[in-house]
């Protein structure tokens, strides 16, 4: 083989291989889509919600509706804590879902579940927070038709009580709808709850779940906030495009524990779920 016959070879070889690494590159930028790892391995060691009182013992009723101070709605009648081996400190908070029919659906959804808030002092001057916990739904639950789990919320420190979508509250929650369709939720300041995720995601049955969540406040007046959400480790929804507050004014508070059916079916199932894990930024 000539010399000029070698380099044409040698350069044809180089051309070619350089193709190759160009189309794989694109072949794997197409297949394969980088996510954010789940925000407990990103954040400071949580604060734990704990479900035991300073002696060491499960709490009562009574005693958890003592810890969560003022309104709350279904903790004497529709919580107990009971000792589980999975669960994060040995215990986790079963909630009573009722029978409820339609015509008493504004009843039957305090009837069916829990409302609390967890709101930490440490927490208040985060601008980005991590929840986590378990969920545990018996082989034989009934979605019905629709129903939440906690999530974080926040607003200007000192305001007056206020649910989601009113003029000074932010927050997030996942939400069931029918036959196992879960979507991740938010609702801005002013705002009423709107799902992240297009796309719904199925609540595995008989074992215990992990969800996390994560809030990033945005800058007042830009959408730069970000809400996302795992499941099991796996990143379910995501945006990171989102003006959730308003004014500076408006921080991370904590916990909002609204857990159980928008409205009853006719045989609701049990459901377990463990301490909350707060970290914060």
């Amino acid at each position: 083989m000539s010399k000029q016959a070698t380099y044409n070879f040698i350069f044809n070889a180089v051309g070619v291989l350089i193709g190759v690494t160009i189309l794989s590159y694109v072949v794997y930028s197409l297949t394969h889509t980088e996510t954010e790892p789940s925000c407990s391995a990103r954040y400071p060691a949580p604060l734990r919600f704990s479900l035991h009182t300073n002696k060491g013992t499960l709490m009562s009723p009574i005693e958890l509706q003592a810890r969560v101070g003022l309104n709350e709605w279904g903790v004497i009648d529709n919580t107990k804590v009971v000792a589980d081996a999975a669960a994060p400190g040995g215990a986790a908070l079963e909630v009573k879902l009722a029978d409820v029919p339609d015509t008493e659906a504004e009843s039957g959804q305090r009837a069916n579940g829990v409302y609390f808030r967890w709101a930490p002092q440490q927490v208040r001057a985060a601008s980005a927070v991590c929840l986590s916990y378990k969920v545990w739904l018996a082989e034989d639950f009934t979605f019905g038709k629709g129903g939440q789990l906690p999530g974080p919320f926040g607003g200007p420190m000192g305001a007056s009580a206020g649910g989601p979508g009113s003029k000074n509250r932010f927050a997030a929650r996942p939400q069931w709808r029918l036959a196992d369709d879960a979507r991740f939720e938010v609702a801005s300041t002013g705002t009423g709850f709107r799902p992240v995720n297009q796309r719904g995601f199925a609540l595995p049955k008989g074992r215990w779940m992990r969800i996390e969540q994560e809030m990033v406040l945005n800058t007042p007046g830009a959408a730069n906030g970000v809400a996302r959400l795992w499941l099991d480790g796996a990143l379910k929804a995501e945006n990171t495009h989102m003006a959730l507050r308003k004014d500076a004014s408006e921080t991370v508070l904590g916990v909002l524990a609204a857990i159980g059916y928008f409205r009853a079916p006719e045989k609701p199932g049990t459901l377990r779920i463990t301490p909350f894990e707060l970290s914060w930024k």
